[in-house]
């Protein structure tokens, strides 16, 4: 295969993973929001207190879906060279640079701590329809005295930083009027086959 062939199969691919960018990342962010509910509605809405071990499955999944997906994110932005706040001035893409770092760090943070707690409370781990003990010792007290509220703590920094993006993406779209919000929204195909 030659050089020119394997840069072709190179640029394809660094194209699709570009594309599949703005989809992974809405739906990392919508995930997020829901997480955040469910995990503050199984503390707080008592029917939902009454039927908490299907509350922390669903919870559970959603974790590992939302790692997974930022993993799968993680990976697009490196293959493709990505980086936060291309096209702005140098201090909004080192708070870019920052925010998404917050952001990664955060989310691989607060994963951690919920499959720690899975083994913790003796649960082990759920994928789908598969299940995995953890080589975790158990002790529920250390998850409702301690971990429990670092895991709220983390996911509340999360809610802080969805804000300031949020502010931060309108203020460029509406202020800055710059193309840096639209970017970050999923082209549409129109029936030509051309992206919107």
């Amino acid at each position: 295969m030659s050089s020119k062939t394997d840069s072709n199969i190179t640029q394809k691919l660094k194209t699709r993973l570009g594309s599949m960018f703005p989809l992974l990342h809405w739906s990392i962010a919508l995930l997020i929001i829901l997480q955040g509910a469910l995990g503050a509605a199984n503390l707080r809405i008592a029917w939902l207190q009454q039927h908490l071990a299907t509350g922390i499955l669903v919870h559970e999944q959603l974790g590992l879906l939302i790692l997974i997906l930022t993993v799968i994110l993680l990976i697009s932005r490196i293959a493709t060279g990505r980086h936060s706040g291309e096209g702005t001035i140098t201090m909004h893409r080192r708070l870019a640079k920052l925010v998404h770092g917050a952001f990664y760090s955060l989310i691989f943070l607060e994963c951690a701590i919920g499959i720690w707690m899975m083994g913790l409370l003796g649960k082990g781990l759920t994928i789908f329809i598969w299940h995995w003990s953890l080589p975790i010792v158990r002790d529920p007290h250390l998850v409702s005295h301690t971990i429990l509220q670092l895991h709220a703590l983390i996911a509340l920094f999360l809610a802080g930083l969805i804000v300031i993006h949020s502010i931060a993406a309108l203020y460029h779209h509406f202020i800055l009027r710059d193309e840096v919000l639209l970017r970050m929204l999923p082209r549409l195909r129109t029936h030509t086959g051309q992206k919107t």
